[in-house]
Parts: C-alpha cells; sequence; structure tokens
C-alpha cells in the first residue's frame, strides 16, 4: 500500500512537471575531443577538470508470500535501502598526448529507517554480509592518445554491447583493465581489450574480483560500423583466458560473441528496426552452444514512440558478461538466462517538455524442462529533468511467475533523484 502511494504520488509529480529531458539509455560510443597539450605538466595539472556524478537512491523489493508458499520454495525477505553517494573525479588536461584520471566511488547509508539488514537484496551496500558503506577508488587511469588512436590502461569504465557499466544501481561497474581504440577507418572504430579484474555486479564491493574474469583474465574485440546509411553495426568477441579463477572456482563460459544492426526504415517518423545475435560457448565440449536472437521494430507518432519486441534463446543458458544486450529484459539483468521465448511490447509519451514516461510488458515462455525464466512483466520508467544538471527518475517493475516457474513473484521500486555537475 505504501509503495503504490508513493509511485502515484510521484507519477503526479511528474505529469505537472516541465523542463528538458535527457533519456537514460545504455552506454554508448562517444566521440572523444581533440587533444590539446598545455605547455607544461604543471599547466596540464591546473588545467585539469573535475566532475561529480551523484545520486540519491531508493530501493524496494518485496516478494509475494503466498506465491512461495505455494511452490514451497521458502521466503525471500523484502529489501529496501535509502543511500547516497556517486563518482567524485579528476581527470588532467592532456601533456604530449598523456592524461590521466583518479575518481572517488562511494554509496553510503542514509538516515535511520532502514537497518543495514534490510538492504541484504538489494545489491546496493557492501556485498560481504556486513552491508557497509561502499567507498574505493574506482577509477585510476593514464590514457594516451595520438590521431585516430587510443591507449588507456588502469581502472575504468567500458562500454562495448557485452562488457559495460551495468548501471543499475547507484554505481555501475568499473574494471582493470587496457584498451585501445582506433579509428583509422572511417565511419568506424575497433577497439582491442585485456579484462583482468572488475568490480562486480554494480560495483556492491568495496573492491575488485577476478572471480567471474579468470585468474588470467579475458580478452576481446569490438566494433561499431556506419559506413553505409541509415544502418549502424556493433559486435563483440570476448575470450575467457583460463577455466578457473583465483580461488580454484570453475569458470564455465569460455567465448561470448554479440553482434546487433540498427536500420533506419524510409518512411514515418523516426522508424527503424533492430536485429541482435549472441553465443555462448563452454570450456566443458560435452555443453552445448547457447543462442540468442532477437528483433524489435519500432516508430513515432507526435508524443508517442512504439515498439514490438521479441527474443529467443536455443540450446542453453545465454549470458552476457556484464550487459544487458536482450531487447525484451527490461531490467538489463545478466543472467544466465534458461532457453526460452520472449515478446513484448513498449510505449514511450512524451506528453510535456522535459518529461518522458516509459510503459513496457513482455512475456517470456520457458522451453519444455526449463523451470525459471516463465514469467510476465510489466515495467514502468519515469524521468524527468528538472534544470540542467539534475533529474528525477522512478522505475517500477512487477513479475508474475507461471505456476511452472520454481521462483516467486516479486516487484521492484527504484526512484533516482540525480545530480551531475
Amino acid at each position: 500500500m505504501k509503495k503504490s502511494l508513493l509511485l502515484s504520488v510521484i507519477a503526479s509529480t511528474m505529469i505537472m512537471a516541465g523542463g528538458d529531458i535527457v533519456p537514460v539509455e545504455p552506454a554508448v560510443e562517444i566521440e572523444a575531443a581533440p587533444v590539446v597539450d598545455t605547455g607544461s605538466f604543471g599547466d596540464a595539472l591546473k588545467n585539469g577538470t573535475f566532475s561529480a556524478n551523484m545520486r540519491v537512491f531508493y530501493f524496494d523489493r518485496e516478494y509475494d508470500d503466498e506465491d512461495s508458499d505455494a511452490k514451497g520454495i521458502g521466503r525471500k525477505p523484502n529489501s529496501s535501502t535509502f543511500t547516497a553517494g556517486g563518482i567524485l573525479k579528476y581527470e588532467s588536461a592532456a601533456y604530449y598526448g598523456v592524461k590521466f584520471g583518479l575518481a572517488y566511488y562511494g554509496n553510503h547509508k542514509l538516515g535511520s529507517v532502514f537497518d543495514r539488514i534490510d538492504a541484504a537484496g538489494a545489491s546496493m551496500l557492501d556485498n560481504d554480509g556486513s552491508y557497509d558503506d561502499i567507498a574505493f577508488l574506482g577509477e585510476a587511469y593514464v590514457q594516451y592518445d595520438i590521431g585516430n588512436t587510443m591507449l588507456k590502461v588502469g581502472r575504468q569504465q567500458l562500454s562495448t554491447p557485452l562488457i559495460q557499466g551495468h548501471d543499475l544501481r547507484l554505481l555501475p561497474s568499473v574494471y582493470e583493465a587496457a584498451i585501445l581504440r582506433n579509428k583509422d577507418i572511417p565511419d568506424t572504430m575497433i577497439e582491442l581489450g585485456f579484462v583482468d579484474r572488475y568490480t562486480g555486479f554494480t560495483s556492491r564491493d568495496n573492491g575488485f574480483t577476478d572471480n567471474k574474469t579468470s585468474k588470467d583474465g579475458l580478452a576481446y574485440i569490438s566494433f561499431t560500423n556506419k559506413s553505409i546509411d541509415n544502418l549502424s553495426l556493433r559486435g563483440q568477441y570476448v575470450k575467457t583466458l583460463d577455466d578457473t579463477n583465483s580461488n580454484g572456482g570453475a569458470v564455465s563460459r569460455e567465448v561470448y560473441t554479440y553482434l546487433d544492426a540498427k536500420y533506419n526504415l524510409p518512411f514515418g517518423e523516426k522508424t527503424y528496426i533492430k536485429a541482435q545475435y549472441g553465443t555462448n560457448s563452454y570450456f566443458d565440449a560435452a555443453q552445448d552452444d547457447s543462442t540468442l536472437v532477437g528483433a524489435k521494430i519500432g516508430t513515432s507518432f507526435g508524443m508517442f514512440d512504439i515498439a514490438a519486441l521479441y527474443d529467443k534463446i536455443s540450446d542453453n543458458q545465454f549470458q552476457a558478461f556484464e550487459s544487458g544486450p536482450m531487447y525484451t529484459d527490461w531490467q538489463q539483468g545478466y543472467g544466465p538466462y534458461e532457453a526460452s521465448t520472449g515478446v513484448g511490447a513498449q510505449l514511450v509519451v512524451r506528453p510535456l517538455d522535459g518529461l518522458s514516461l516509459k510503459f513496457g510488458y513482455v512475456d517470456v515462455s520457458a522451453d519444455e524442462g526449463n523451470t525459471v525464466d516463465d514469467f510476465s512483466e510489466f515495467n514502468f520508467d519515469g524521468q524527468y529533468t528538472i534544470n540542467d544538471y539534475s533529474k528525477i527518475r522512478v522505475r517500477y517493475s512487477l513479475k508474475d511467475q507461471t505456476d511452472t516457474s520454481t521462483r516467486e513473484d516479486r516487484d521492484d521500486l527504484r526512484v533516482i533523484y540525480y545530480m551531475n555537475f
């Protein structure tokens, strides 16, 4: 009841608001500004920039106890938390093409309404069982630019189809990595990368781990291409370099691949079609490769954007390394997902300047013999830009599991206030 009332109040406030909005989308490649060298290293330090990407975050997750009891799977505790934090960053100006960056990453509990144990299932505070505040050096890198080539080494954010910030909570995932990016080919970017360790899902740990990357890390190649009019292509190949992690545990997936395309159709208003293809292969040769295929088509009518979506996972579980590329995955999870078929639709309404309201519905049916990913989900995502440095976002999802599924029904509410300086 409290959650419904809170959601109604916030939605009503957003509908009465105005201003310009910048929709929050998955991380995309940003064109780098031209490198301008300063006269001395001291000048490079003085001409550096400070930035703050701050958030206040309320998260609430509730499970359906009756559904849990009916399935005999045991009740999971609900989770609520209220935190604030973000990223404080300094990046120097270039000195003979070289610059460096340092960033503090933090997430801190606010007030006494919720105990730390209340945040157990929220993936917001430290995941070691203490649920302490998060505070660590999240970025510490050196970058060298020459012509159309960039080399960046150290702790950093990544932005590729399968390895990205996965920004679902207060802090994104970050990586200890080395990347080499080149744009010599017209309308094309190619990136080679090595990842040693990373912070894990949404930076919920006070440190870096290689339990997923393997003890020898992983390597990848990624590309984007826009050389054909109205067509955008992206792809990535990721190779895990060992089948065990630093703790001696098994790493199951050896290779991740992904390719997607977007083509702007020559009719209607902003009409497009998208397609995606991905695979997982395993160190265990006895396991079948998994395959993901998907499609999305959409168009606009004045203040309305509409789209239809489809995804099919075949033969085995599919997982992205650290991203949410599937069109039908509203919460951009990271799996692994069972063999299943998902269909859905979404509607985006922009009734006023500065206000965006997205409604989505998806139905996911597990293949015969699977018992996890069999559900329907309603999703709401509302955003309102208050001014040029702050905005508010409300996200709500209601996941209804079928009787076949061994998971319980649940609903999630997120309220996020963003401040960027």
